[in-house]
C-alpha cells in the first residue's frame, strides 16, 4: 500500500451527492490528512487501524471519500450493527407511535411462551432503546436471546416469535438499555404488521429509492423476511446519507422523508448502557442511535451515532454540521475499532473544522 497521500476533491457521480473541497467548507486538511497517514502507514497484520473507508459531509457536501485496504466507493460494505438504525427509521416513515405496544401487533400468534404480564406493558419506545426488560443479551453468551444463540436455535426458525417467546426479567421502559439485537429486529417486525408490506420492498420504496442508494443488500431470516438487527450491506456513501438525513431533519436533498420530530425524538436520550461495555465511558442511547459527549481541546461536542462492530460508523456531529463515515475490518477486536470514534475523532476530525 503506498504511504504518500494526496488530497483530491470527492467525484460528484449520480448518486445524490454535492461535492466540495474541504477548504471551501471550513475544514482544515492538516489535521485529517496526519490521520490518514496514520491509516496508510499501520501495519496490516496487527488490531490498530484497519479502516476501510473515511468519509466526511460538512454543511451538506461530501468533501472526503477515501478508501484502503482494496476496497473502493462501489464496493458495498457490511455495516453490521450500524445497520440497526434504519429499524426506527422504518418505524418513523410507517408514522408507528413510540407508544404503541408490541405483542398486540403480532396477531399471526395466538400464544406466547413463558407468558408474563409485562410483555403487554412493552412499548415500541422499549424496543427502539432496547429496555425492554426480555432475556435478551448479545453481551452474554448465556443468554437465551442473545444474537447468535437465536440464530443458531435449529428449532425455532421464526425470529420473532423466538424474541416473543423469551422470559421477562424486569419491567419495560427502565433508564438502563441491554444490548438486544433481536429487539431492534422486532422493531421490523412491528412496522411490517402495520403496513402489511414485505420490508425489503418497504425499504426500497421508502429508504433506498429516496435515498438514491446504489447497490445494497438486505439480509434475510429464514422465513425471507428482511432481518433488521443489522447486517445490511452499503457503498459507504450511501451509510453517509443516513447521518445527513438525521442532520437535516429528516430531509434528503430537500425532499421529505421523515419527520423532523421523529428525527428529534430518536436523537433525543432514552436510556443508557453500562459504561463497562463502553471502555469506561458515558454512553447513551436514543432510538437506534448511540449518543457521546466527545471532548476536543476546550470543546465538548455532542454526537449521534450508528455503531457497528469491526468499526463501521456514521457519526453526526450537529454543532458542526458535519457527519463522518467510516468503515472497519476489526471484527471483534471492541477494544480497537470504538476508539476510532472515541478517540482518533476528536484528535484529528473534530480539530479540523476552523469555521
Amino acid at each position: 500500500m503506498s504511504t504518500a497521500w494526496h488530497y483530491t476533491i470527492p467525484l460528484p457521480t449520480n448518486d445524490g451527492w454535492t461535492t466540495s473541497s474541504l477548504q471551501a467548507e471550513g475544514l482544515n486538511q492538516t489535521p485529517i490528512a496526519d490521520l490518514i497517514q496514520k491509516i496508510l502507514t499501520a501495519d496490516p497484520t496487527s488490531t490498530a487501524l484497519k479502516i476501510h473507508s473515511l468519509l466526511i459531509a460538512r454543511h451538506g457536501h461530501l468533501v472526503l471519500d477515501e478508501y484502503f485496504y482494496g476496497f473502493d466507493q462501489s464496493r458495498v460494505h457490511d455495516t453490521r450493527s450500524a445497520g440497526k438504525t434504519f429499524a426506527p427509521l422504518l418505524a418513523g416513515i410507517a408514522n408507528l407511535a413510540p407508544t404503541t405496544p408490541v405483542y398486540p401487533l403480532f396477531t399471526q400468534y395466538s400464544t406466547f411462551a413463558n407468558p408474563d404480564p409485562r410483555k403487554q406493558k412493552i412499548l415500541l419506545r422499549d424496543i427502539m432503546s432496547m429496555t425492554a426488560g426480555n432475556a435478551c443479551d448479545d453481551n452474554d453468551d448465556n443468554s437465551p436471546g442473545n444474537e447468535d444463540v437465536m440464530q443458531s436455535d435449529a428449532k425455532q426458525k421464526d425470529w420473532y416469535k423466538y424474541t416473543l417467546d423469551l422470559p421477562q426479567l424486569s419491567n419495560p421502559g427502565s433508564d438502563n438499555a441491554i444490548y438486544c439485537s433481536g429487539d431492534l429486529n422486532l422493531v421490523g417486525g412491528a412496522v411490517a404488521a402495520a403496513i402489511h408490506t414485505w420490508l425489503p420492498q418497504y425499504f426500497a420504496d421508502h429508504i433506498a429509492r429516496p435515498l438514491q442508494f446504489d447497490r445494497y443488500y438486505l439480509n434475510l431470516m429464514p422465513d425471507g423476511q428482511a432481518y433488521m438487527g443489522g447486517g445490511i450491506y452499503l457503498r459507504p456513501r450511501d451509510q453517509l446519507k443516513l447521518g445527513q438525513l438525521y442532520l437535516d431533519n429528516g430531509l434528503w436533498n430537500g425532499k421529505r422523508i421523515v419527520s423532523k420530530n421523529w428525527v428529534a425524538d430518536s436523537t433525543s436520550i432514552h436510556s443508557h448502557f453500562d459504561p463497562k461495555h463502553s471502555l469506561g465511558q458515558q454512553h447513551n442511547y436514543g432510538y437506534g442511535w448511540h449518543i457521546h459527549d466527545l471532548k476536543s481541546s476546550d470543546k465538548t461536542y455532542r454526537v449521534f451515532a450508528a455503531e457497528g462492530n469491526g468499526g463501521q460508523f456514521v457519526i453526526v456531529i450537529p454543532a458542526l454540521d458535519m457527519v463522518v463515515g467510516i468503515t472497519g475490518g476489526s471484527y471483534g477486536e471492541f477494544d480497537q475499532w470504538y476508539r476510532w470514534e472515541l478517540e482518533l475523532l476528536p484528535q484529528f476530525i473534530l480539530p479540523a473544522a476552523t469555521n
